[in-house]
């Protein structure tokens, strides 16, 4: 019989038969890195008796959700409450407690549920099995929804209101999405955007990359894609999977998508300038360069 497992490399799951599935295709892929001594593979129980689970409200009415210590990458999910929509969920948690699955039972449940890709897919599937909720996922991810069903496959684009439209990237998987928020001014960004925050929480820089661990850049048509995407989107916060920008986010993508097509493709952080007029995304200048090039490191 067979019964969901966690890599406990990069945290996805999967169904497999007993004693657990022979590899990861997440790990397998070549954005990720393989576990140095092989795959071993955690249970729900395994994991649910060794993680903690936590959760605060980030910003006004999107509670962030995450583990602590953290499973495999340590995704962190978030719930978008819309008391006249319903609920988003988007991004997932390594792993839902029973405490977690109640609160959020108890802020209206789950409507709609997505993901930017299966990198930070987490543990969807107690979410699915708990809420029912109506799954919407670009096509291209597919592949690695095994773990729970999809109601909405998608191409280009999906509304799931109003107030939560997807929009597919692509790039950094063939199955890239972002969720945008446009009465919140907030854009749910995958690994589109990376940033690094200092001890208040503001953005010092920003980075963008085909592949983080292997520190593989876009190519300059990758970038020229996401800002095709992304500029008509009015957003100032982003939420990543990991970190909350409240603001400034838009403006530090397009100093970045600027530096990254002034020169040759590179994965390194940018560090962000101080001026609130950064140039537009397709009309910008390389005003600041990354911090290896500025050491004079290659990429």
């Amino acid at each position: 019989m067979h019964q969901l497992y966690a890599c406990t490399n990069c945290g996805f799951w999967q169904r497999y038969f007993a004693p657990g599935p022979p590899s990861c295709p997440v790990c397998l892929d070549y954005r990720h890195p393989l576990p140095p001594n092989g795959w071993t593979f955690a249970t729900e129980a395994e994991v649910g008796g060794r993680l903690r689970m936590q959760w605060a409200e980030v910003l006004p009415g999107i509670w962030q959700f995450w583990n602590e210590p953290q499973l495999g990458i340590g995704p962190r999910g978030y719930l978008i409450v819309d008391a006249e929509h319903g609920n988003v969920a988007f991004e997932g948690a390594g792993y839902y407690s029973a405490e977690a699955l109640d609160f959020i039972r108890d802020l209206g449940g789950i409507r709609y549920l997505s993901a930017s890709h299966c990198h930070v897919f987490g543990a969807l599937w107690q979410l699915v099995e708990a809420f029912e909720p109506e799954v919407v996922m670009q096509q291209d991810e597919l592949p690695f929804c095994q773990a729970f069903r999809v109601n909405w496959p998608y191409e280009d684009r999906a509304e799931l209101h109003p107030g939560a439209v997807l929009h597919h990237t692509g790039r950094h998987t063939p199955g890239h999405a972002v969720l945008h928020l446009p009465p919140r001014q907030l854009l749910c960004c995958g690994d589109a955007l990376k940033f690094k925050l200092d001890a208040d929480g503001q953005a010092t820089h920003i980075s963008t990359h085909r592949a983080y661990d292997a520190h593989i850049p876009l190519s300059h048509a990758d970038v020229r894609h996401y800002q095709a995407v992304l500029e008509p989107l009015e957003f100032d916060g982003v939420l990543t999977p990991w970190e909350p920008v409240p603001a400034g986010g838009k403006a530090a993508a397009r100093q970045l998508f600027a530096a990254q097509l002034a020169g040759r493709p590179f994965a390194d952080i940018l560090p962000l300038t101080t001026s609130s007029h950064a140039p537009d995304l397709t009309h910008g200048s390389n005003s600041v360069v990354p911090e290896s090039l500025a050491a004079g490191a290659g990429v």
